[in-house]
């Protein structure tokens, strides 16, 4: 893992570093779910590569989402804003974010954390930290299409113990945070040569 600036070890009173992961639990049935479809003209071994190399500050920036900080739990590695990130996604990385909603009105932190990612399978596997509003996990699958393209699914499942929260506020601002992250991907897959 690299990036232009040094990487500093992980403050032993971050209170990010002691936050849990809180997993979707198949047996529960008490979660909701979110699902969203993106197809891109590229083929599948371009769109995995940028989705797992792209820098974290590009991907998660938008009108809504906004990039506070990577650390790995591996390696202690920490990134902040404006550090040219180039090492990659990697399981146990924890990514904060700032979402600004209703233009800013309202400001959420939130966390989520990188626990598979398998290109065998076409999969990377997140989710959320037990300082977020929700509980659960996001599912990213990448399928190969017969015409060269690659569709790339976002299935969420989660809870928050919140009726309103969990079927009128969170479907919205979910689905405007994926779709800004999802086209920022896009965009760098433009400004990458083809694979192979």
């Amino acid at each position: 893992m690299s990036s232009n600036a040094p990487a500093a070890p992980i403050p032993k009173t971050s209170p990010y570093a002691k936050l849990k992961s809180i997993c979707y639990l198949e047996s529960n049935p008490n979660y909701h779910q979110h699902f969203e479809k993106y197809v891109y003209e590229q083929p599948i071994e371009k769109v995995w590569n940028t989705y797992v190399t792209i820098d974290p500050g590009r991907a998660w920036s938008g009108r809504m989402i906004h990039f506070r900080q990577l650390f790995s739990r591996e390696t202690g590695e920490v990134v902040f804003p404006g550090q040219k990130y180039l090492g990659g996604m990697g399981v146990g990385q924890v990514i904060i974010l700032d979402l600004h909603i209703l233009g800013g009105v309202i400001q959420l932190t939130v966390g989520h954390e990188v626990m598979e990612i398998d290109q065998r399978k076409g999969l990377i596997r997140i989710c959320y930290l037990e300082n977020s509003k929700s509980q659960g996990s996001q599912f990213i699958r990448f399928t190969a299409l017969e015409n060269g393209k690659t569709e790339v699914s976002h299935h969420t499942f989660y809870r928050s113990g919140s009726w309103f929260r969990d079927k009128v506020v969170y479907p919205y601002f979910h689905t405007k945070a994926i779709n800004e992250f999802h086209a920022n991907v896009k965009s760098a897959m433009a400004d990458r040569p083809l694979i192979g």
